[in-house]
């Protein structure tokens, strides 16, 4: 959760969901753990289309709502994708951003993973 302002909270989800449905390299980056490592080409590619096909939101998985998470289910396996909100300026040293709302003060960080190296 970053913020309980319903306002602010819209504007995160919008730019959580321009990055996952664009992978926009001006609003983040994405990262792959290394189980993803004993997936095919193909299969990595249909895994990231599924990403950025993904509108399955749920109180679960997301529960402010900011499309910052989500579960597929794909080739017999469960993926996770993850978005964390990093300081612009400082996110190789993994400094949270003050202002997700904010993409000219927040890189998004993707990773995407299996869920049991969640």
């Amino acid at each position: 959760m970053t913020d309980l302002n319903p306002e602010i909270t819209a504007q995160i989800r919008t730019l959580n969901d321009k990055f996952r449905t664009t992978f926009d390299p001006q609003l983040g980056k994405i990262q792959l753990t290394i189980g993803l490592h004993k997936l095919t080409s193909e299969q990595l590619q249909q895994l990231l289309q599924a990403v950025r096909n993904f509108n399955n939101f749920s109180e679960e998985i997301d529960p402010y709502q900011e499309h910052d998470m989500g579960r597929i289910e794909l080739f017999q396996e469960s993926f996770y994708f993850k978005i964390d909100y990093l300081d612009r300026e400082r996110w190789q040293d993994s400094f949270g951003s003050e202002d997700p709302a904010n993409e000219q003060k927040t890189l998004r960080i993707m990773t995407i993973m299996l869920t049991d190296e969640y």
